[in-house]
């Protein structure tokens, strides 16, 4: 039974996850008065492509979201919401201007995590999560340059890759001992690892930074580096400050159900902000995918048309673009077995992670047409006989069916 949206929907953030939620509301046929706030002055763009084509190409087009189906909405860009009236349902933005809702969605994404010890000097210290912070790098990948990249994780890592290419020295430095140390598991990282050493970066792992001087840092194993630039890439943090401060549920990310509600009537949460069940772990978490913020917040804009719409349970899945690696990963990063299926060194292989016998993560090496295969094993909680997993003459299509 389709249930009235209470108006007007007021979507707080205008990236992917505002316009797959606006644009799945208007496909489904509600016709409703929609309010886009978002704080860049710029036309909604994907975020991916910052760190890898956009690098390359510079072409602002390309990386555009689709918005034909984004019809009849008032977007204010260049716009701040600081404060939340949940009794009078109503939000304050930055410039006085005050707005009604009847349900609001907040979309508010989340914020790169910065090293307040380093100052902007000759050489400029950047964070990547912004169509501005990419045109800024950018700009300054030249051949024979210097740049520094703090964190080793998918961000650096896919920078590290592209600045290469483009002839720019890259130094890339991870506090930890391995690079993609939360989100891949160990034969991965090491094969990443060696690939990008062997294109010629140079990895400082288990290192970090001591000071800052002008162009030249400080390491903790006493090492001093010149650089031209330097990218931190440490993570993010939610922004949830709103939410927590009017009461909803919070934990670097606002608490949702399946169908993207928070702990307030009528104020949804999707895409990068929302702290959710994780289907595979069973634990609540951050899910910082394109798929998640696509897909989330299409289920919550289904929900609140028709109730019934089942909850958004996909299991959690990323892809890397890094020289010649083309890298998918699902579900969990680690598990209490390994199984390899092929070389990971011949540049095409798969790695799954079991748990008590079944499969829980994978991730696919050049290696697109098992993927899927694998995913659908992981949303089923499949037990497989190992030696066949392990087979990669064994069709993984087949194994789907046989589980």
């Amino acid at each position: 039974m389709t249930v009235p949206i209470k108006e007007p929907v007021l979507v707080l953030g205008g990236g992917l996850a505002a316009v797959s939620f606006v644009g799945t509301l208007r496909s489904q046929g509600w016709n409703g008065p929609i309010c886009v706030v978002a704080e860049e002055n710029e036309a909604p763009y994907d975020r991916p492509p910052l760190s890898k084509e956009f690098q390359h190409e510079g072409d602002e087009d390309k990386i555009r979201l689709d918005l034909r189906q984004v019809k009849d909405v008032e977007w204010i860009r260049n716009a701040r919401a600081v404060s939340l009236d949940l009794r009078g349902r109503q939000v304050t933005l930055a410039d006085g201007r005050q707005l009604s809702w009847g349900t609001l969605v907040f979309a508010t994404g989340a914020s790169p995590r910065t090293l307040p010890t380093l100052a902007n000097g000759p050489a400029p210290v950047l964070t990547l999560r912004t169509l501005h912070d990419a045109r800024q790098i950018r700009a300054r990948l030249v051949p024979g340059a210097a740049l520094t990249v703090i964190g080793g994780g998918v961000i650096g890592l896919e920078l590290a890759a592209t600045a290469r290419a483009k002839g720019t020295n890259v130094t890339l430095i991870e506090a930890t001992p391995r690079v993609l140390n939360r989100c891949a598991p160990s034969t991965l990282a090491e094969l990443v690892e060696l690939t990008h050493r062997t294109q010629g970066v140079d990895l400082r792992l288990g290192c970090t930074i001591s000071s800052l001087d002008g162009d030249q840092l400080d390491l903790s194993d006493g090492s001093k580096l010149r650089t031209d630039l330097i990218v931190v890439g440490i993570g993010v943090l939610a922004n949830d400050t709103l939410a927590r401060e009017a009461g909803i549920a919070t934990d670097d990310g606002i608490f949702v159900d399946g169908h993207g509600r928070t702990t307030c009537p009528d104020v949804l949460a999707i895409g990068d902000v929302t702290r959710q069940r994780n289907p595979v772990s069973g634990r609540f978490e951050r899910i910082e995918t394109w798929s998640n913020a696509h897909k989330q917040s299409a289920t919550a804009a289904r929900a609140l048309i028709d109730p019934s719409t089942p909850p958004y349970t996909e299991v959690p899945w990323y892809w890397t673009d890094q020289y010649h690696l083309k890298i998918q990963v699902a579900g969990l990063a680690g598990g209490d077995q390994e199984v390899v299926r092929g070389d990971p060194t011949s540049g095409k292989a798969s790695i799954m992670q079991l748990r008590d016998g079944r499969i829980v993560g994978a991730c696919c090496i050049n290696n697109a047409r098992e993927f899927m295969a694998l995913k659908r094993l992981i949303a089923a909680g499949a037990r497989l006989d190992l030696e066949r997993l392990r087979d990669p003459t064994v069709d993984a299509v087949k194994l789907v069916t046989q589980a």
